[in-house]
């Protein structure tokens, strides 16, 4: 299935702010694109955000698949040495209001939020040196849905 602008935008965001990542790109031609520093690279990352950003409108991307290189990417979310990173479409600003409102957010976890003004994004990096995997995974998935609702809240409301 051929990944949507959106999606690889999200990509994009997420590989621009989990430091030293190499991303490696399936074409629906059968071929692969490696984005990142690596010898096979084909472009760097900053590359990839700015043709993400330039995208023009109607042109579908012939991209079948994503995998970051030494990293797990499901969901929307980037798992990374202990650390979650995911992307929404709210500002940083709003972005921080809708986790800092979470009453049931752990005290031991941590969230960053990254705005990326070329792309209309923020990303979200949750990390935590206390829980454990799964305890990290569990917050970051409640901060990814939170923001998934405020999104959809202000869609409608702007409709």
């Amino acid at each position: 299935m051929t990944l949507t602008r959106e999606a690889l935008t999200d990509v994009a965001a997420i590989a621009a702010a989990a430091p030293h990542t190499k991303v490696r790109l399936g074409t629906s031609h059968g071929s692969a694109v490696v984005i990142g520093e690596h010898p096979d690279g084909a472009m760097c990352i900053d590359g990839f955000r700015r043709l993400m950003a330039a995208w023009v409108d109607g042109c579908e991307p012939q991209v079948d698949s994503v995998a970051f290189v030494g990293a797990r990417y499901e969901g929307g979310m980037l798992t990374n040495d202990g650390i979650r990173y995911f992307v929404t479409r709210l500002s940083a600003q709003e972005t921080a209001t809708t986790l800092q409102q979470r009453s049931d957010w752990p005290e031991e976890a941590h969230a960053v939020v990254r705005e990326d003004l070329l792309l209309d994004v923020s990303v979200v990096q949750v990390m935590s040196a206390e829980l454990d995997e799964d305890g990290v995974e569990a917050a970051a998935r409640d901060a990814q849905a939170a923001c998934m609702v405020e999104e959809l809240c202000r869609e409608v409301a702007a409709a």
